[in-house]
C-alpha cells in the first residue's frame, strides 16, 4: 500500500459517519454551515484554538497603507517592514515567517476563500486593497492539518458585501503620501457586484523609498433564479506597481548620522522592484440541503516581477510567475447519537511555475545573463476535518491532511554546467483539539497541531555556491504545537483571552548573507529549536461610549541544537522576534465622532544568531480621529491620523544576519495624514 492509499484509508477510519448505522442518525436539521478560516464554521468562543477576528471598523480605522495598521493589535502576531514597499510587509505568527527577507512566508494568506499564498508558501499584500476588506480571521499557530504547507498561522480576509454603495475616498499626508479610492456595489435581483479602484503614491521617509501602486478589483456573485441553492462568485484582481524603491539596511553609525539616508550601494545599483499581477478566481457553493453542502473553487494568477539588488553578478532579477489551482469539499452537518456532528472532506490541487532570469547589474543597467532556469512547484493535498459534541459542554475537533509536493529546477543556462534537479516530499499533518464550555460564552481548550514548511522556490534557488539549480542542503521545516487556553465573556462589558503554547521545531529555516553577495539573502537549517509563549488579550467597555483594549505576548524562542560554520548557537535566542510585545487602545465614540489612541510596545530583539547585536525596545503612539455626518442622500466622513505621535526613534525593520552590520531600516518620525470619505446610498 502506497502513502496515498494509506492516507485515504486513514480518512475513512477517522470518519464516524461512514460506520454509523442509519438508525443511529437523528435527522434533525441544523443551521446552515459557512466555511471560515477554521474550515468549519466555528467562531472564536467555540474553536479549540487561538483565533482572532478583526471587524470592518477596526480595519477602516487605520491609514490602510499597510496591513500592520490592524494586524499590529493581534497577540502572537509580530510585523516588521511596513514602510519598505519593495520588500513588503513581513508578518510572523509565533515566530513562523520571521525568517522572510521579503513578503510573507510560513503564514497562509487567503482572500475570499482563494489563496494569495503561492503553493510554495510565499505571499505578498501589495495587490490587496485594504479599503474594501470587511473582516479578517487569524489562526495563531501551526495549521497544516487544515491548510498544508507553510501554515504556521492563517490570515483569512473577506471583501465587503454591500447591497448598494457608491463611495469615494481621498487621503494625503506627510512624505508625499496620496491615496484615491472609488468603490461601487449593488444588488440587482440575484446578481450582486462590488468593483473598486485605488491609486496610492508616496515619496517615503527615507531616500530612495518612493512607491506608486494602482489596484483594480471586483467581486461578482450570482444565484440561479430557478434555484437559489446554487451560488457562483467571480473574483478579479489586477495590480500595477511601477515603482517600489528599496533604500536598504544601514549600520548603527549610519542610522545615528542620518536616519533618512539610503545605503550607498542601493543608490548606486538603483535598487527596487516593479510588479504587475492579474488574478481571476471562481467559487461555487451548492447548498443541497441544510445538512449537505458542496464547495468548489479554481483560480489563475500571473505575476510579472523585476527587481534590482545592490550587487553586480546576478543583481537584476526578472521573474515571470504563474500559479493556479483548485479544490473542492463536501460539508456534512448532522446529529450522531443526539449530539451535533460536522464534517468537511476535500482536496486542494495547485501548481506554480517561475521563469527566473538573472543579469549583471551595471549600476542600474541590465548586463549579461548569469542565470536562466524554470522552477516549478506542484502540490496535492487531501484533508478531513471533523467536529463532534461529545457531551453538552465538551467538543472534540479532529483534522488530518496528506500533502505531496514536487519542486523542480530546469537549468537553461548550461554554459557553466547543468544544475537541473528535483525534490519530492510527502507529509501527514494531524490536529486534535478539545474544548470545554464551563459557562455560557466561556471555554477552556487545548490542542495539539503540526506544521511544516518547504523552502520557497526563491529560497531553494538562492544557492550559496553561486551556481544555478537548488541549494542541495536545504530541508523542510517541521513543527509540533501544544496549546492550552481560556477565553470568553466575563460579563457583557469584558472579553478576555489567554493562550499558552510550546512548539518543538526541527530544521528551522533561517536567513543569512555572504560577503560575495552583499544584499542577497540565503537560507540554512537550524537543527532543533523550541518556542514557549503566552498570549493575552482583553476588551473592556468602560461606558457605552468608551472602551479599552490590550494585548500582550511573551515569546521565549531558543535554538536547542544549531551548529553552522563551526559556530555553536545552541541556547541562543532566535533572532527577529522580541521577547515582549503588546498594544493598548483607548477609544471614545460620541454620536458621529470617534477617537482612538493606540500604544504599541516592542521589546528588544536580537538581529543575529549569535545574539551579539541587539535592537533596543520602543513604544510608539498613534492617534486616529473620525467624524461622520449624514445628509439626505450621502454621508461625509473626514478623518485625521497622526503616526508616531511622540516622535519615537526606532527601526521599522531588522534584516536578520545581515552582512556588514546593515541590520537597520529606520522608521519614520512623527507624520500625519488626513482625508475625507464620501458615501452615497
Amino acid at each position: 500500500m502506497n502513502k496515498l492509499q494509506l492516507c485515504f484509508c486513514l480518512l475513512l477510519l477517522t470518519s464516524p459517519t461512514l460506520f454509523a448505522q442509519k438508525d443511529s442518525l437523528i435527522l434533525e436539521e441544523l443551521p446552515n454551515i459557512s466555511v471560515t478560516a477554521t474550515r468549519l464554521d466555528k467562531e472564536s468562543p467555540d474553536a479549540p484554538l487561538a483565533l482572532t477576528k478583526i471587524t470592518t471598523s477596526q480595519i477602516e480605522n487605520g491609514q490602510q497603507l499597510s496591513a500592520n495598521d490592524f494586524l499590529g493589535n493581534v497577540p502572537g502576531l509580530f510585523a516588521l517592514n511596513p514602510d519598505n514597499f519593495a520588500q513588503d510587509l513581513r508578518v510572523s505568527i509565533r515566530g513562523f515567517g520571521a525568517r522572510s527577507a521579503f513578503g510573507i512566508r510560513g503564514v497562509k494568506l487567503i482572500v475570499d476563500g482563494l489563496p494569495e499564498s503561492t503553493p510554495d508558501g510565499q505571499a505578498q499584500v501589495d495587490n490587496l486593497d485594504l479599503g474594501i476588506m470587511q473582516n479578517a480571521e487569524i489562526i495563531r499557530g501551526p495549521s497544516s492539518g487544515l491548510y498544508g504547507n507553510a501554515s504556521g498561522g492563517v490570515i483569512s480576509m473577506e471583501t465587503k458585501n454591500s447591497a448598494s454603495l457608491l463611495e469615494a475616498k481621498l487621503a494625503a499626508g506627510s512624505y508625499g503620501f496620496q491615496r484615491y479610492q472609488l468603490t461601487s456595489s449593488k444588488r440587482i435581483g440575484n446578481f450582486n457586484y462590488l468593483v473598486n479602484t485605488a491609486y496610492t503614491q508616496s515619496n517615503g521617509y527615507r531616500d530612495q523609498s518612493a512607491m506608486k501602486n494602482m489596484i483594480a478589483s471586483g467581486k461578482f456573485s450570482y444565484n440561479l433564479p430557478t434555484d437559489d441553492r446554487h451560488r457562483f462568485s467571480l473574483i478579479l484582481n489586477y495590480v500595477n506597481s511601477p515603482q517600489a524603491d528599496d533604500p536598504g539596511g544601514i549600520d548603527s553609525l549610519s542610522a545615528v548620522e542620518n536616519r533618512k539616508q539610503a545605503r550607498d550601494r542601493n543608490i548606486l545599483f538603483k535598487t527596487g522592484e516593479t510588479v504587475q499581477q492579474g488574478k481571476a478566481g471562481l467559487t461555487y457553493v451548492f447548498q443541497h440541503s441544510k445538512n449537505h453542502q458542496i464547495r468548489a473553487r479554481t483560480y489563475y494568477t500571473i505575476r510579472d516581477f523585476a527587481n534590482k539588488l545592490p550587487f553586480e553578478f546576478g543583481g537584476i532579477v526578472e521573474l515571470d510567475r504563474y500559479f493556479a489551482g483548485g479544490g473542492a469539499s463536501y460539508i456534512f452537518n448532522q446529529h450522531i447519537a443526539k449530539r451535533p456532528y460536522r464534517l468537511q472532506v476535500g482536496f486542494d490541487l495547485e501548481n506554480q511555475a517561475d521563469d527566473r532570469l538573472r543579469f549583471r547589474n551595471l549600476e542600474g543597467e541590465k548586463g549579461d545573463l548569469t542565470l536562466d532556469q524554470r522552477e516549478s512547484f506542484f502540490s496535492f493535498g487531501a484533508f478531513v476535518v471533523q467536529d463532534y459534541a461529545i457531551a453538552k459542554p465538551l467538543d472534540l475537533t479532529l483534522a488530518l491532511r496528506y500533502d505531496a509536493f514536487r519542486a523542480a529546477a530546469d537549468d537553461r543556462f548550461v554554459s557553466n554546467g547543468d544544475d537541473s534537479g528535483e525534490i519530492n516530499l510527502t507529509q501527514f499533518s494531524p490536529m486534535l483539539g478539545l474544548l470545554y464550555n464551563f459557562a455560557k460564552d466561556n471555554s477552556l481548550y487545548g490542542n495539539i497541531s503540526t506544521g511544516f514548511e518547504t523552502p520557497t522556490l526563491s529560497e531553494f534557488s538562492a544557492n550559496p555556491t553561486g551556481a544555478g539549480g537548488f541549494n542541495p542542503d536545504l530541508q523542510a521545516q517541521k513543527s509540533v504545537n501544544y496549546e492550552l487556553g481560556i477565553k470568553g465573556l466575563a460579563s457583557d462589558f469584558f472579553e478576555y483571552e489567554l493562550a499558552l503554547f510550546h512548539i518543538d521545531i526541527n530544521n528551522e529555516l533561517l536567513p543569512y548573507e555572504l560577503a560575495d553577495f552583499p544584499g542577497r539573502t540565503f537560507y540554512n537549517n537550524a537543527g532543533r529549536s523550541t518556542r514557549n509563549g503566552i498570549e493575552t488579550a482583553a476588551l473592556f467597555d468602560i461606558t457605552d461610549d468608551l472602551f479599552f483594549s490590550a494585548t500582550y505576548t511573551f515569546s521565549a524562542f531558543k535554538f536547542k541544537d544549531f551548529i553552522s560554520d563551526g559556530n555553536d548557537f545552541g541556547g541562543k535566542i532566535t533572532p527577529g522576534i522580541p521577547k515582549h510585545f503588546g498594544s493598548t487602545t483607548l477609544g471614545y465614540k460620541f454620536r458621529e465622532f470617534n477617537a482612538q489612541v493606540q500604544l504599541r510596545h516592542i521589546g528588544k530583539l536580537y538581529a543575529n544568531n549569535s545574539n551579539t547585536v541587539q535592537d533596543k525596545g520602543y513604544t510608539v503612539a498613534n492617534l486616529r480621529l473620525n467624524y461622520s455626518k449624514r445628509f439626505n442622500d450621502f454621508s461625509l466622513s473626514p478623518f485625521l491620523g497622526v503616526n508616531n505621535l511622540f516622535n519615537t526613534i526606532y527601526n521599522s525593520n531588522i534584516r536578520i544576519n545581515a552582512f556588514g552590520g546593515r541590520y537597520y531600516e529606520p522608521a519614520a518620525e512623527l507624520h500625519v495624514y488626513g482625508g475625507v470619505k464620501i458615501k452615497f446610498k
